[in-house]
């Protein structure tokens, strides 16, 4: 019987025997380190593995402990030891960036471990109360092994919670609490999975589209998940809606920041250059968000005056905030108006790429139980087998609260431009190593999906005034989180503070507003990198035009930047830098 809760014994059966490295070649030392990182890695976080499409985990969860997390770091430890150790000379130009790469990551990961994040894992973004739902996306049912794996993890959810609430009250006693008003958003999060009735739970569903078991098999595993969501999974959610209503949630923050926390501020700024990946302070984020917000707000102006709205900017973002022509009626509506931008835009793909993923994207609608307090969209990559396209999930919760006109920069972000591309390129590259192939650093991932908002530009997009007022309301949004993110972490902004600010420059609806607002009080500085990203992006783009003039082709531009996963952003600039050098700049 395969191990049940991830834990990390079972690493040196996968190779993670580091000292017998030792004796093969430098470039075979590498693969085999980078291997064993990935490998490790999937055995730790095995949900994830699954959501990827390795299977070999799929009846595991990842165990929350305290003590499982400084075994991590011990295997981290080791494995960033033998990597330093690599002689750099004997390496191929292809190879120092994989080393580079590899040290890169383990030492971020470890880095990210001194960040007390799992002290506060709930909020209504994250956490195991919306992660283990979303299983449900990616477990594959085929056939009798799959339902089992699938039993099992229903069955240890219970204990994963317990390992959860142990954090959370070792994070009382330290100081380290969520916000309050993030912690009621997720009390009916909660209380949605506490159903009287087996059969009405979500954990259900797939015994509904399990007719191609055989009558007999259908039977017992239906018993044995009907059981498994009584037994473990009711009370495991009911378990944590007890413990957050009557023990944590008066201990809660009402200064949310970081920075409020003990300790705060020194970890903010690991989590400034983590998300940005690039050296950066607080101060100085902040200030180049000030500097983009008043650029912005100037172009803004402009579009202004092509519509024909009198009076001052601040009242045309009113207006365009509120005037209800500009909100969707259904969301059905919704839905169908982002499908046809998704379909409209796949044929003119070629003119900004010479390489175009086998991966489809397709639209899938956020599920009921999340979509309160999930973001207006989002993508979710195809696994490694091929077994799914990529998702664009779209939110058509509140319709009404949904405006038009940022409809095209949204799809242009979270589908095809955008994530939609940058992942399956980098999944389809089977000559990179897994760890790059799946790399997912923020200031790259979305810097390159800001980017690719503006690329609707390039392929006749943004017809009419209003679609660009929506892509400039776009790049305002993400500009105002340099100034929101580093105001709330850094200098004590209160929530009321921060939304003030967005709304005053955004023409967001108040429902988007608030709920980023939270998502940045719960994420501190992940916020940050979309700008810093994109920022990065379009210099590289001048940069090359500059340089190469006349010989400036932007689908070679595109096809290099997406050509070797993704990567920090320092380490990107040079690799793009010695790109242009390479075609005559």
């Amino acid at each position: 019987m395969r191990m049940k809760i991830c834990g990390l014994t079972g690493l040196v059966a996968m190779g993670l025997w580091l000292p017998a490295l030792v004796a093969a070649q430098p470039d075979e030392r590498l693969k085999e380190l980078a291997a064993t990182y990935w490998d490790a890695r999937m055995e730790r976080y095995p949900t994830q593995a699954t959501a990827l499409g390795d299977y070999r985990f799929n009846d595991r969860l990842e165990d929350a402990s305290a003590e499982a997390q400084e075994e991590w770091r011990h295997v981290l430890d080791g494995i960033l030891q033998q990597v330093r150790q690599l002689p750099m000379e004997t390496l191929s130009p292809d190879e120092r960036l994989t080393r580079d790469l590899l040290e890169r990551a383990v030492s971020d990961e470890l880095l990210l471990l001194d960040c007390n994040r799992y002290l506060v894992p709930l909020d209504p973004l994250a956490g195991p109360h919306i992660e283990f739902p979303l299983i449900l996306v990616s477990q594959p049912f085929r056939h009798n092994v799959d339902y089992n794996d699938y039993i099992m993890r229903l069955r240890l959810f219970r204990r994963q919670v317990r390992q959860h609430i142990i954090n959370m009250r070792a994070g009382i006693a330290r100081g380290w609490v969520s916000p309050r008003h993030a912690m009621l958003k997720v009390i009916p999060q909660l209380q949605a999975h506490i159903v009287s009735d087996p059969r009405q739970s979500e954990f259900y569903k797939p015994m509904l589209t399990a007719d191609h078991l055989s009558e007999r098999v259908r039977d017992e595993m239906e018993k044995r998940v009907v059981d498994a969501i009584q037994s473990s999974v009711i009370l495991a959610y009911r378990e944590l809606l007890h413990f957050v209503e009557n023990e944590y949630l008066p201990r809660c923050s009402k200064t949310a920041g970081i920075g409020s926390l003990p300790g705060g501020d020194e970890i903010y700024k690991k989590l400034v250059y983590l998300h940005t990946t690039v050296k950066m302070t607080p101060d100085e984020v902040h200030r180049i968000g000030l500097a983009e917000v008043k650029r912005i707000r100037g172009e803004m102006a402009k579009v202004q005056g092509q519509i024909g709205i009198k009076g001052s900017l601040d009242d045309f973002l009113q207006q365009m905030r509120n005037d209800p022509s500009h909100r969707f009626s259904s969301g059905q509506e919704l839905r169908d108006a982002a499908d046809a931008i998704l379909k409209r835009t796949k044929p003119l793909l070629s003119k900004l790429f010479g390489r175009i993923p086998e991966a489809n994207c397709v639209m899938k609608e956020v599920e009921a139980f999340r979509a309160a307090s999930a973001p207006m969209a989002y993508y979710n990559p195809a696994p490694e087998d091929g077994s799914r396209p990529g998702y664009y999930y779209i939110n058509t919760y509140a319709p009404q609260e949904r405006l038009r006109f940022t409809l095209e920069a949204l799809t242009y972000h979270e589908a095809v431009p955008g994530h939609h591309f940058q992942f399956a390129l980098d999944r389809e590259n089977l000559n990179l190593p897994k760890f790059r192939r799946y790399g997912s650093l923020t200031a790259y991932v979305e810097g390159w999906a800001l980017y690719a908002e503006k690329l609707g530009y390039d392929i006749g997009g943004y017809r009419d005034p209003l679609a660009r007022f929506g892509q400039l309301t776009f790049e305002m949004w993400r500009a105002c989180r340099l100034v929101v993110d580093t105001g709330i972490h850094a200098r004590g902004w209160s929530r009321k503070q921060a939304i003030e600010f967005m709304a005053a420059n955004a023409s967001l609806a108040m429902h988007d507003i608030e709920t980023e607002i939270d998502r940045y009080f719960c994420w501190p500085g992940q916020a940050l990198a979309y700008k810093i990203g994109e920022l990065k992006i379009s210099q590289l783009r001048r940069q090359a035009q500059e340089q190469l003039g006349g010989r400036f082709d932007l689908r070679a531009f595109h096809d290099a930047l997406l050509s070797e996963g993704a990567m920090p952003i320092d380490i990107l600039e040079k690799r793009m830098g010695d790109w242009i050098t390479s075609r005559g700049g």
